[in-house]
């Protein structure tokens, strides 16, 4: 696809379109067993999405005028609503997490997801933070790819405390602001 691909601060009138986008990802996703727990109408879901809409940070992509992308950066590395504050680091400011990063499945290898890390990025340059980090599930084998070849490193293993939805061990990957290295060494959490 060729069409220009336009990323703009979400506003509450796209709240309808990005519940739609959550939703056929989570139909994509349904059987497919790199699937990281999303489930249409639990997570990512509404709710999510206007929390990070009402909290300004949100960013969806756009060709054409229609959402075809979605992806949310704080400094709290919860993505959950009732999260409200994050690590040291975080709170300095230093590092901005992205959350619930979604392509629309009819859009995949069409360069969207770059551009939304490569929005990330210069997004997090403006705002002076050193790093931007995410977690991923450990067995979403799609998701790693698509992050390491975007410069993401893997600097740690985590609980997140998903366990009882079957999605127990979370890589931490981290990208310096700028560039494509890492802030800190790699090294596994538990």
């Amino acid at each position: 696809m060729t069409n220009e691909i336009e990323i703009v601060r979400a506003e509450i009138s796209d709240l309808d379109a990005v519940e739609a986008l959550y939703d056929e990802v989570c139909d994509y996703l349904a059987d497919k067993p790199y699937n990281p727990g999303w489930r249409k109408g639990c997570f990512p879901a509404r709710e999510n999405a206007l929390y990070f809409i009402e909290n300004q940070a949100m960013y969806v992509a756009k060709t054409n005028g229609e959402i075809v992308g979605s992806v949310s950066l704080t400094y709290n590395p919860s993505a959950d609503v009732d999260q409200q504050s994050g690590d040291r680091e975080a709170e300095q400011r230093d590092i901005l997490y992205l959350h619930i990063f979604a392509v629309h499945p009819n859009r995949h290898r069409s360069g969207i997801g770059s551009k939304l890390l490569e929005f990330a990025d210069a997004y997090a340059g403006r705002a002076h933070a050193k790093c931007l980090r995410l977690y991923v599930w450990e067995h979403n084998s799609v998701a790693i790819r698509a992050y390491e070849k975007n410069g993401y490193r893997r600097i740690g293993r985590a609980d997140i405390g998903l366990g009882e939805f079957g999605l127990d061990w979370f890589y931490l990957y981290e990208r310096r602001v700028g560039d494509k290295t890492t802030c800190i060494p790699s090294v596994d959490r538990l």
